[in-house]
């Protein structure tokens, strides 16, 4: 009976911290795409110059910064390594002025952000 009374309190814990993990993964890109889909956006319209576009990118770069350690429990650093690559390439691009390169790396950023999305997501696809 003991041994039963461990084995639904490991189960729980760990049923929880799957779940856990997958509400906290799909909220983290569900912002990471919206705010990629803005910026791009953004830069079609406006001159990567425009200090609020710069703060947007600033923005989301510091928050990759701050969840890519999470995101690293369940996702490998190979698979994130696209994401993180394309931020940087966008956050040189405000330092080098170059709105052309700006716009192509803020869609390749999105591109990607999406692709992880759907590679991680809960969905009949995955499950096969």
């Amino acid at each position: 009976m003991k041994l039963w009374i461990s084995m639904c309190i490991l189960l729980t814990a760990v049923l929880g911290l799957c779940i856990w993990d997958s509400i906290h993964t799909k909220q983290i890109f569900s912002y990471l795409e919206s705010q990629s889909s803005h910026i791009y956006n953004q830069l079609l319209t406006t001159e990567i110059s425009n200090s609020t576009i710069q703060n947007d990118i600033y923005s989301l770069n510091d928050y990759w910064t701050e969840k890519m350690d999470t995101l690293c429990i369940s996702i490998s650093r190979k698979d994130l390594q696209p994401v993180s690559d394309y931020m940087q390439y966008l956050y040189t691009s405000i330092h080098n002025n170059n709105q052309e390169d700006a716009v192509t790396y803020s869609r390749l950023l999105n591109y990607n952000i999406i692709g992880l999305k759907e590679q991680i997501g809960i969905n009949f696809i995955n499950l096969l």
